[in-house]
């Protein structure tokens, strides 16, 4: 092992002593910070993954340039000879050659920490799967290392080596996409699709290092090391002998047992999550819920063999969280999978469950094919069953598989009342009510009416803004509360305009019912000159992207279990909330617009274009909690609320433009109606934190820092290493001993 970290470390600083090695780190560090901050900044979100997802096709280029010289040089020139002659062997050389390549490739991603670092200033960011992307970077880094280093030992010269690295990298990263595998047998594809690079770089990119895809990586480097050797082996030995046929034998089976291991290696289970939360992992509380079953619940996943490559990593996660629920259920829960595409009486089962085919488009060669395929699921208990249509993405499943199990199991539902006064037509809650369906009995309600609020509801959503609230239905509403009721509120105190562009000033009716709560709903609108949404405006030159100040993003404070796992919020002509009528009542705030939040007063232009006051600047309250006290006599509670000053936050558009917002209303609704149990689990919230800076200089600093300062300083270094080294070998030699006197 000496040997081989003698020649890592000579190979390494060899890389350091060629001007190459500093124009390959200032390109790669130049281009990779400049197509990354170009992403970011448009997201508005700091997390690493629009570097991730081009790092690959960076590596296809870096990678081969880094590698080509490892042994071509070394053959082209003859030193390869002199060096077998030292006592060195031929695995030593190869490994070392190898590990000093792989160090220097570590050394260049290391050399990108300073844009985590820098999104430090703009977020509160998640070390986690930094963590693990940068694992899964070394990875893949080290895996392409090894096909660099097997064409740098087949080719004569350098830049041979690196045509055929290039090529036999592209077609590793293209390996399982769709367009190559669009004719194969569903075996044969499937098997390409897990031979390609991109699907398991991209599992562990979210942060989740699965032992399937560190065995995969691995596996793929050792495979070209082995051919490698085998071709510098070859070199000493006879064309037509019998040990250049053990050779290739021995090779070709080493080979094989790795492809055998790769390929066995996906399936095995494995896994270490530095999601924030474990959002990868089962939760305690759906551990609880299975645990708890007092029968058996069966669970039928309907999925094709030949789906696309996105469809077959959804199922590779949808497996892992089945096989966590079996083993949490210690036998009473059962999983069953079946192919309808392959077997008519699936077939005929997935459609009685309501499982039909979805169609995909696959892009062929030089066609649009459309293929169906199956990715369902059903969840069976007694003479109950709910199912999941298709798997579309698997970052809410194990809420609704673990809400379907306990709405089964759960022998009477809480019951939750609408009230919805909203006018706009956007304000529709039907996703919002279809959710809530799935756990409680969700009724509509009219204070009109005499005979509401009825007992058995124990909780009322307040939506939108009514026109005023006779005294008749706000004693209604304070019975209800007096009864230990409680109430979430999305109210607005700024109505629009339907023909000008115009927000005017609207009393907020519910605030007399919320007195005993100590909070209200202000009339005025909310603004952020920091942390709001990207909308298109339209310009001379046709729609631009542009923020949007009355467009909040607000910032989660996770003081309660409802918006811990919540990073954000968007609220969208929101008002601010008032408590400073409650000195003695337990008020927890939930969501805050940044330090740089105001709020208009009067009569409010909601243009996108308009001037923007830079005065009074400072955090907004846009969200709370609160719990009422009762007298000291009764002791307790009088009933629970949350106030939002958004009318149209849990809305269908809202739903489908900001999904955390209606996660976040569902575990308001979970909290008032004290079933705390599944908010933990849908609260996972698995979209990385807002990326806000405090001004136009810091967020243009840390760009420009990345994109020009880091690879100016780079070569910097390797100008003034160079310089050091040239004027060294310009010095005359000097004996290390002096000269012994010559005898008399």
């Amino acid at each position: 092992m000496r040997r081989v970290w003698a020649v890592a470390l000579r190979e390494f600083k060899a890389l350091f002593d060629h001007p190459t090695a500093y124009v390959l780190l200032v390109v790669f560090l130049g281009v990779n910070a400049f197509l990354f901050f170009r992403q970011a900044y448009v997201a508005g979100a700091a997390s690493l993954r629009p570097m991730l997802d081009l790092l690959p096709w960076l590596l296809l280029f870096f990678v081969p340039a880094v590698t080509m010289r490892t042994l071509a040089e070394d053959s082209r020139s003859g030193v390869l000879e002199v060096v077998l002659s030292q006592p060195v062997t031929e695995l030593e050389l190869l490994a070392g050659k190898y590990l000093g390549s792989v160090l220097f490739l570590w050394t260049a991603l290391a050399l990108t920490l300073p844009i985590p670092i820098a999104l430090r200033f703009a977020a509160h960011l998640q070390w986690g799967p930094i963590i693990a992307q940068y694992v899964g970077s070394a990875l893949l880094a080290a895996s392409l290392a090894g096909v660099g280093v097997w064409a740098s030992t087949v080719a004569s010269t350098q830049m041979t080596a690196f045509i055929i690295a290039v090529v036999v990298m592209f077609v590793l990263v293209l390996f399982g996409l769709d367009p190559l595998i669009v004719g194969l047998p569903p075996s044969l594809g499937a098997i390409a699709a897990r031979l390609g690079v991109l699907s398991h770089f991209d599992s562990i990119s979210r942060g989740v290092i699965d032992l399937r895809d560190v065995i995969y990586f691995i596996s793929l480097a050792a495979i070209f090391l082995a051919f490698a050797f085998g071709t510098l082996v070859r070199r000493k030995l006879a064309p037509a002998g019998g040990a250049l046929r053990r050779l290739r034998l021995g090779v070709g089976l080493l080979a094989a047992i790795l492809i055998v291991i790769n390929l066995l290696g996906s399936y095995i289970r494995g896994r270490l999550d530095l999601t924030p939360g474990r959002a990868y992992t089962l939760s305690p509380e759906t551990e609880q819920i299975v645990k708890g079953l007092d029968d058996i619940v069966t669970i039928k996943l309907y999925a094709s063999k030949e789906l696309p490559t996105e469809a077959a990593l959804l199922k590779r996660d949808v497996d892992d969280l089945l096989h966590d629920l079996k083993s949490a259920g210690q036998g009473k829960v059962r999983i069953i999978q079946r192919d309808p595409a392959e077997n008519d009486a699936a077939r005929r089962d997935a459609q009685a469950m309501g499982i039909e085919p979805v169609q995909f488009n696959v892009i062929g060669q030089s066609e649009l094919q459309v293929k169906e395929g199956y990715l369902g699921i059903a969840i069976q208990h007694a003479d109950g069953n709910e199912t999941i249509p298709f798997v579309s993405e698997t970052d809410d499943l194990e809420y609704r598989l673990a809400s379907a199990i306990r709405s089964l199991t759960r022998t009477k539902k809480p019951v939750v009342g609408l009230v919805n006064e909203a006018k706009q037509p956007e304000a529709g809650l039907q996703e919002f009510r279809s959710q809530l369906a799935k756990g409680y009995e969700v009724r509509d309600v009219s204070l009109g009416d005499s005979s509401q609020v009825a007992k058995d509801i124990s909780v009322l959503v307040l939506a939108g803004n009514p026109d005023s609230l006779p005294v008749t239905q706000l004693g209604r509403l304070n019975r209800f509360f007096d009864g230990g009721g409680s109430a979430l509120v999305f109210a607005s105190g700024m109505e629009l305009s339907p023909q000008l562009p115009m927000a005017m000033p609207k009393p907020v009716a519910w605030n007399s019912a919320l007195q005993r709560f100590g909070t209200s709903i202000r009339s005025d609108m909310v603004y952020d000159l920091q942390a709001s949404e990207i909308v298109p405006v339209p310009s001379p030159a046709g729609q631009v992207l542009r923020q949007y100040p009355f467009f909040v993003r607000g910032a989660s404070t996770g003081k309660s279990v409802i918006n811990k796992e919540v990073n954000g919020a968007v609220f969208t002509w929101a008002s601010s909330i008032d408590t400073t009528s409650a000195p003695t009542r337990a008020i927890t705030p939930l969501f805050t617009s940044s330090r740089a939040g105001g709020a208009s007063t009067g009569e409010t232009m909601i243009d996108p274009n308009r001037e923007w006051p830079q005065s009074d600047l400072k955090p907004r309250l846009l969200a709370v909690q609160s719990v009422a006290r009762k007298s000291a006599k009764d002791g307790g509670t009088a009933g629970r609320a949350v106030v939002v000053g958004d009318a149209t936050f849990a809305s269908d558009r809202s739903a489908r433009g900001a999904p955390e917002n209606l996660a976040f209303a569902l575990n308001a609704v979970d909290w008032l109606a004290q079933d705390e149990g599944l908010i933990s689990i849908r609260a996972k919230d698995r979209r990385p934190p807002p990326l806000v800076f405090t001004s136009n200089l810091s967020r243009e600093g840390v760009k420009y820092i990345n994109v020009i300062g880091i690879p100016l300083l780079i070569a910097a270094a390797g100008v003034v290493h160079l310089a050091r080294r040239r004027r060294k070998t310009r010095e005359p030699y000097r004996p290390l001993l002096p000269a012994e006197p010559k005898a008399a």
